[in-house]
């Protein structure tokens, strides 16, 4: 094979081409730098260091100069939103969805932004009516999820069921414990109407989508208590303590009810030892000395407060035994052991019944959604000892 001198140009000239578009490319960078004014980069450089007022300052003048500077619009909108400045943030995000010039997926993401503005301003019908226009578009899955949240706050039960539905077709995600939630909401509507039928309708759908929520079996052992159905109420806290034992302190009051109409109130302490036993926490073993009180007498209330603070410590319950123990002094001693028990009081009175899970917020009662972080079921009795 004859060997041809001009292949060897065929390597320089692909060099040459690479060469000349490099330069192009490099050209056409230097002059979009150029062409953006020094306050865009004043604002990165104050994001940077998250100093945000300053940088929405340096972002806004850059929105002057060019208002079809679209993601720096978009941008600022949602700086806007983050510092509280709803009505700027809103203004923006309108702005953009009314111009007709704006290619689809572009207004997809500003009706997104606008609902979300709205969702933040507590304008919750219209950011319902905005996140319902999402249907269909890329941002369907995500607008939906925050539409469960607007509706859950307007406690428009069913209809946040049929959304978390829709989020379980949409993503494959399981909403299951959301829905169960909704459910026992409606369940609890439906005994305080005395609708037994509905309530009844919503437990049996709030355990087919979570098996081991443990508000079903609470709201159905608070309305077989009402009605008087011992066995049912006992299958229902059967199921309580199944599922959450120490949940038994939100019922104590109702069990130990129930025990006496029935006959047998010391059925009641054994039922709220039995649950102390599998869920040691501060508030069950006073519920417990209360029922023990009450029905067993002091002297066999205080062994069992021994006991069980042999077991696992408490300060708070140790100032109770001090408290009871100082009945069976002199008056001299006695005064003594209850001042020790009311400064021992002092400090541990203000200590919370309940803790969230996820993300620690405290409170003395119970919440089934967590105000600290929205989290359902989350919330836990403070263990013994803590």
């Amino acid at each position: 094979m004859e060997f041809e001198a001009w292949w060897l140009l065929i390597p320089l000239g692909c060099f040459a081409l690479g060469w000349f578009a490099a330069r192009v490319d490099i050209r056409y960078v230097l002059r979009d730098a150029r062409a953006l004014p020094s306050a865009y980069f004043r604002g990165l450089n104050f994001l940077l260091r998250e100093q945000h007022d300053r940088a929405v300052e340096s972002f806004v003048d850059v929105s002057r100069r060019d208002p079809h500077a679209l993601d720096l619009q978009l941008a600022l909108g949602s700086l806007f939103r983050r510092q509280g400045r709803l009505g700027e943030a809103t203004g923006i995000h309108q702005g953009l969805v009314d111009r007709h010039d704006l290619a689809k997926e572009k207004r997809e993401l500003a009706l997104f932004e606008l609902a979300q503005d709205f969702h933040a301003a507590g304008l919750f019908d219209r950011a319902e009516a905005v996140y319902e226009q999402l249907t269909g578009s890329a941002y369907e899955a995500e607008a939906v999820t925050r539409l469960a949240s607007v509706l859950e706050q307007e406690k428009a039960w069913d209809r946040a069921i049929a959304a978390r539905e829709r989020i379980q077709r949409l993503s494959g995600e399981p909403q299951g414990r959301y829905i169960a939630q909704y459910h026992c909401e409606l369940a609890e509507l439906a005994l305080a109407a005395g609708d037994r039928a509905t309530m009844q309708r919503h437990l049996d759908a709030a355990i087919e989508n979570n098996r081991n929520v443990a508000r079903a079996p609470l709201i159905a052992f608070a309305a077989a208590a009402k009605d008087g159905d011992k066995p049912a109420a006992d299958s229902a806290l059967a199921e309580v303590r199944r599922t959450r034992p120490e949940l038994t302190v939100l019922i104590a009051a109702d069990i130990l009810t129930l025990y006496e109409r029935d006959g047998n109130a010391a059925g009641a302490v054994e039922q709220l030892a039995a649950a102390q036993h599998e869920a040691p926490t501060a508030l069950g073993l006073s519920r417990l000395i209360d029922a023990s009180l009450k029905i067993e007498g002091r002297e066999r209330a205080v062994a069992r407060l021994r006991r069980e603070l042999s077991v696992q410590p408490s300060a708070r319950e140790a100032t109770r035994l001090l408290e009871l123990e100082s009945a069976r002094l002199e008056p001299a001693a006695a005064q003594t052991l209850a001042e020790v028990a009311q400064l021992l009081h002092r400090a541990t009175d203000k200590t919370p019944g309940f803790h969230c899970g996820r993300c620690g917020f405290r409170a003395p009662r119970y919440y089934w959604k967590c105000p600290g972080c929205n989290e359902w079921e989350s919330f836990r009795a403070t263990p013994l000892g803590q």
